[in-house]
């Protein structure tokens, strides 16, 4: 990766261009992040968008383009732009009536990583006036595109910063009227937006900085540092399996972006293999062990998604975590196949199988947002395969899941609705007060310790915490128990609640007073695993407990 941040010859009349693409661009995030515009607009919610996703993206991505406004390849890459960002925006936004419970952050997320990975084809492309571009050129084009994206939203934000500034000196010496109309939220976005998009064509045309090497040189440190959490981790569960101890689960997310980290940082360091880079000799045999083992996470993975398809069926969000998975999983199989084969000369292929990687990917994000691969009817569909199986409980929060899920899922919605059964179903809220138990019924009394007074019970809503016993989503572990805590020869209340799966828990105790009981004090036990915590918390139950004098000192003045 030796392919150095070019110039870019860029002609005078592209900044005037920027410039103008720049105000309307602001003008119109304005006016489309007005609630008031959405909520009274007869529009649709893609149309009532529309405009905002492409006053995001298609100024910008001209700021990365253009240096030639004569260029047909200019004109034909911002019409993919437009055309790319409009059918995303319409497509995500369709089966949603109304404009004001729409959101287009899906739509905003799935461009942002489309035009990431599409703009440095783009770029070569008016360069070169090809699509068959080398790996590396593409890969100096991502590390260049993030840095000089960062840098110039940093030089946007200081106009913003100066125009703040200036309204309020402004006011300070009474100039009221100057103060008054740079002091709008119009005025900001323009500011940002012509300190970002002007500064980004600027840095293109003056900035020559080897950023490749800069990335490849930090990489080379990181990633054996990666791939020694991957052979501990691997072998502390193949420690757990053997014994026989619990795992606190799989995490495929997280697993999924320790993946995505270990394939960014060995493209940082072997580029597109030209090079040829070794790591010394133990330690580059170790590199390429723990490559190949990065195909036990994307295994767990996997398996973890699969697990919750099995319990709860299919979803867009379990549709997307599992195309990433695969996708990872895939890359990784061609890298250890590619080291299986050619050894150390392995990295020879990096190029050509990334270049398929991110032509793959580009072509699932389309056809995630097409009909060939609709995520919204394949969810509607298992969900009624669920139900159909009894899998899957009916209630209102199924009701609203379908309605979320587009036209067919208001469809199914419908058609299931018209069965008296369901119907009924429907209609249940499973986190209604009619669903929770009392905190009667869920505190567990400590051994040996009387029963708790039921005049303490009937304060009801009023007894702090006892929401998190009760709660029906995620109940709290929870106990009580008398103790004569401040040692007046009377009982007190100690009630104590602990997360499942937390590393600590908080007591609340309470006296009795006239007529009624006071919370007196909180106190909170911390501890360094769930273990230590289990262990204590055991005790308590077992009434084990003992009271330590807690030394208080009067607050005065001098």
């Amino acid at each position: 990766m030796v392919q150095q941040l070019q110039r870019e010859s860029i002609r005078i009349y592209s900044y005037l261009i920027v410039a103008i693409l720049s105000i309307v661009q602001g003008i119109v995030i304005y006016a489309s992040m007005d609630y008031s515009i959405r909520v009274t607009s007869e529009f649709g919610p893609a149309f009532v968008y529309l405009p905002m996703m492409l006053a995001i993206y298609v100024p910008s991505i001209v700021s990365y383009l253009i240096t030639n406004a004569k260029s047909v390849a200019f004109y034909i890459n911002v019409f993919i732009a437009i055309a790319l960002t409009s059918w995303i925006t319409i497509w995500n936004a369709q089966g949603i009536d109304s404009a004001s419970d729409a959101t287009p952050l899906v739509a905003f997320i799935t461009l942002t990583i489309l035009f990431f990975f599409l703009l440095p084809w783009m770029q070569m492309r008016q360069m070169t006036g090809s699509w068959k571009i080398d790996y590396s050129c593409l890969m100096s084009f991502y590390i260049k595109n993030t840095f000089l994206g960062i840098l110039a939203s940093f030089i946007g934000g200081l106009p913003t910063a100066i125009i703040k500034l200036a309204s309020f000196l402004f006011g300070i010496v009474n100039l009221s009227y100057l103060s008054n109309l740079l002091d709008g939220e119009i005025i900001y976005w323009v500011g940002f937006t012509l300190g970002f998009n002007i500064s980004l064509v600027f840095l293109r045309s003056v900035l020559d900085v080897q950023l490749s090497n800069f990335a490849s040189y930090i990489a080379r440190f990181f990633l054996p540092l990666l791939n020694i959490v991957t052979i501990v981790f691997l072998v502390g569960l193949v420690i757990s399996i053997v014994s026989g101890m619990p795992s606190t689960g799989l995490g495929s997310g997280t697993m999924l972006c320790f993946i995505a980290l270990n394939i960014v940082f060995i493209n940082f360091v072997y580029g597109d293999g030209s090079n040829q880079y070794k790591f010394p000799v133990g330690l580059n045999g170790f590199v390429l062990t723990s490559i190949l083992l990065l195909n036990v996470f994307s295994v767990l993975s996997l398996y973890g998604i699969f697990t919750r398809i099995n319990q709860y069926s299919w979803s867009v969000d379990r549709l997307y975590a599992f195309t990433i998975a695969l996708f990872l999983a895939l890359i990784i199989l061609a890298y250890s196949i590619a080291i299986m084969r050619k050894r150390q000369q392995w990295m020879l292929s990096l190029g050509a199988i990334n270049k398929v990687g991110l032509l793959g990917l580009i072509t699932i994000i389309l056809a995630i947002n097409s009909p060939l691969v609709d995520f919204k009817a394949i969810t509607v569909n298992s969900l009624i395969a669920g139900i159909e199986n009894g899998k899957i409980k009916i209630d209102s929060s199924l009701a609203y899941d379908f309605k979320n899920l587009g036209t067919k899922g208001k469809e199914a919605f419908n058609q299931l609705n018209k069965n008296p059964e369901y119907k009924k179903l429907f209609d249940t809220n499973p986190y209604s007060e009619e669903k929770q138990k009392s905190l009667q019924e869920v505190l567990i009394i400590a051994k040996g310790s009387p029963e708790l007074p039921t005049s303490w019970f009937e304060m009801g809503n009023d007894i702090s915490s006892a929401w998190f016993c009760t709660s029906y989503y995620s109940p709290y572990m929870c106990l009580g128990f008398m103790a004569d805590v401040n040692q007046d020869n009377k009982d007190d209340i100690v009630m104590c609640q602990a997360y499942p799966s937390g590393t600590s828990f908080e007591c609340n105790v309470w006296q009795e007073t006239t007529d009624t009981w006071t919370l007196v004090d909180t106190q909170t036990n911390s501890f360094d695993s769930t273990q230590e915590r289990d262990e204590v918390w055991n005790k308590l139950l077992e009434g084990q407990f003992k009271l330590t004098t807690k030394p208080w000192q009067q607050i005065g003045v001098k």
